[in-house]
């Protein structure tokens, strides 16, 4: 049987008013829809084997939901849940599903609603596959910059713009087309967090992302659905950043390169059966404090909660509450002793045509992206923010130079951190998924 591939979307905007997430402060829910959120489906069969990828304008997935869209797609369609791969972009403006305590509660009639949208789309893209070629092609482009500046003044690391700092500069693409040359889909990847748009903001948007998405559908002509996968971003930002001006031109420029990408792709081997495969690791913690220590805390932030809830300062009372709830998860890992100091991690690997689709669920340092490209003979797209997010997921060498994503964004994930051990970890084990015959066990560098 040769390939068959199906895609399909749906809007997944959600109503005035829920609260958003990525940023922490905002005083209130979101007051307006700048642009829509999509996802979008694209469902391979090979008639041995079928996989699905959806991509969707949200932050990210609490554990809860990737279960339950999961679940929802193998039931409606009858794929293996480990065969699903669920990969967010990352937007900060977008809805909070739950994942991040310190930013309000998620609507669960929204929730309830995108899980159906969600299966729903997916059943009709399996139901409207047709044969398909693919094609892969990388095109040059980078519109974020790395984020982890180190001050001369302090040594402090601090986000701001490290030019001489890592970076993925391309983008990757994975193409759908008829065997009469009809292109109906188009996979593409970029690592840059969604963070265009600040913290002020309170419309929602699908940010650089959904620009990029509009941009491939309405110059690729043809009929293209495009469907933008995150890469490595956890420490990458936008160069240009703060305004809808800035989110249109990374995206015009994100979606020229994905076109330029596929309009010089090469085809992909017929031959290659489709597969997938699912593992999990386990990554330990790091130490968490004393309980006397932790204990001071958590009355500092139950009192700060209290002053902000008598001025109706929602932003705050809302990051004080979920201060107060990481300091409890905290205390009770303290109490657990270290047999609880570790996080079971699963990582993914799909192969379509021989090109092979990693996803790993935190906020990944593009390092990783960048090792697994080098060390690998076919197409690799390494995705973060995919099938979850449970933290952020930084090298080895990062640790040294601590800041915001080795030091304090754990909390926001309502989880202790991992210790810089995880790094080899998790190479190893996506080596050994790829298959890569003696790897490079290099420690990455800065």
């Amino acid at each position: 049987m040769p390939l068959y591939a199906g895609v399909c979307e749906t809007n997944i905007t959600p109503p005035q008013g829920v609260w958003m997430a990525g940023y922490a402060f905002r005083p209130r829910g979101c007051t307006h829809v700048h642009d829509e959120l999509h996802a979008r489906a694209a469902v391979f069969n090979d008639g041995s084997c079928a996989v699905a990828i959806l991509a969707m304008d949200l932050i990210a997935l609490p554990n809860d939901l990737v279960a339950r869209i999961r679940e929802g797609i193998a039931s409606a369609i009858g794929l293996d849940p480990k065969a699903i791969m669920l990969n967010c972009s990352h937007t900060h403006g977008g809805p909070n599903l739950g994942l991040y305590t310190s930013m309000g509660s998620r609507d669960e009639a929204y929730v309830d609603v995108l899980v159906r949208k969600l299966v729903g789309m997916t059943r009709q893209a399996a139901e409207t596959m047709k044969p398909a070629q693919l094609a892969y092609g990388r095109a040059p482009v980078q519109i974020g910059v790395n984020r982890r500046q180190t001050l001369n003044s302090t040594g402090a690391t601090v986000l701001g713009e490290n030019y001489a700092g890592p970076v993925a500069p391309y983008i990757d693409v994975l193409s759908m087309a008829q065997p009469s040359g009809g292109a109906f889909g188009l996979l593409f990847s970029h690592a840059c967090h969604g963070t265009t748009l600040g913290g002020d903001n309170l419309r929602i948007t699908a940010d650089f992302c959904g620009y990029a998405a509009d941009h491939v559908r309405s110059e690729g002509k043809m009929g293209l659905t495009p469907l933008f996968l995150q890469g490595c971003c956890g420490n990458i930002n936008p160069l240009r950043r703060s305004t809808y001006i800035s989110a249109a031109y990374n995206g015009r420029i994100l979606g020229e390169a994905a076109l330029h990408a596929w309009r010089d792709a090469t085809a992909l081997y017929d031959d290659e059966p489709l597969s997938f495969a699912e593992r999990t690791v386990e990554l330990p913690f790091l130490p968490p404090r004393e309980i006397g220590v932790v204990d001071a805390e958590i009355k500092d932030w139950e009192r700060k909660a209290a002053e902000f809830e008598t001025t109706n300062n929602m932003g705050a009372l809302l990051h004080a509450q979920g201060m107060v709830a990481y300091c409890r998860t905290e205390r009770a890992m303290a109490e657990a002793g270290p047999d609880a100091w570790h996080g079971q991690f699963p990582i993914q690997v799909l192969s379509i045509a021989g090109a092979k689709f990693v996803g790993l669920p935190a906020e990944v340092f593009v390092q990783y992206a960048l090792d697994f490209d080098i060390q690998t003979d076919q197409p690799v797209f390494t995705l973060g923010c995919t099938n979850g997010a449970l933290n952020y997921l930084p090298t080895a060498a990062d640790y040294p130079l601590g800041g915001y994503e080795v030091e304090q964004a754990h909390r926001y994930y309502d989880s202790l951190m991992y210790t810089a051990e995880c790094e080899s970890i998790v190479r190893n084990a996506v080596y050994d998924m790829l298959g890569v015959d003696k790897p490079d066990l290099t420690p990455y560098s800065l």
